[in-house]
Parts: C-alpha cells; sequence; structure tokens
C-alpha cells in the first residue's frame, strides 16, 4: 500500500486539508473589526472551512482532516494501521 500513488495522493490531500482548515478558520475568526470578539463568527467560520475542506478533498482520501477521526476510524477497522499513520502525521 506504501507504494501506490493512491496512497500518497491521499495522504498529501490530509495534509492539505488540515493545513487550509487551519488557515481558513483562524485567518476568518482573527478580529479584524474594533469591538469584542464574535464567538459565533468564530464558529461559523471554523464550521464553514470544515465544510469547504471535505466537501474539496474528501473523494481523494476521505476528509478525515482531524486526527481523532482517524484514529476512530482505526480502532473501528476501517482503515488500515500504515493509512491511518500517514494520516496522523500529515493532520500534525
Amino acid at each position: 500500500e506504501l507504494r501506490s500513488s493512491a496512497f500518497w495522493r491521499a495522504v498529501l490531500a490530509e495534509f492539505l486539508g488540515s493545513l487550509l482548515y487551519a488557515l481558513l478558520g483562524l485567518g476568518a475568526s482573527l478580529r479584524w473589526a474594533p469591538g469584542p470578539p464574535s464567538v459565533v463568527g468564530a464558529a461559523l467560520a471554523f464550521g464553514l472551512a470544515q465544510t469547504t475542506v471535505v466537501q474539496a478533498l474528501g473523494h481523494v482520501s476521505g476528509g478525515h482532516v482531524n486526527p481523532a477521526i482517524t484514529l476512530a476510524f482505526l480502532m473501528a477497522s476501517q482503515l488500515s494501521l500504515p493509512r491511518a499513520l500517514g494520516y496522523l502525521l500529515a493532520q500534525v
């Protein structure tokens, strides 16, 4: 499995998905205007970032983006150990 291009494409998709999730969520939740921070705005930013990343990259790797999701799939035997380790390294 480690030699297939599909595996490395999926690991790259998980890396890019985690990177985009952090950049979109944190960038959108920054305080650009004066005043108190908006909890609703930050929640919407991260929710929409997650939705966008999973929609864009989910067909390549499953769109886990979160290491907890990857571990849950591993424990439920829905993901092989090498693929889970690749995803975890890419996500962290």
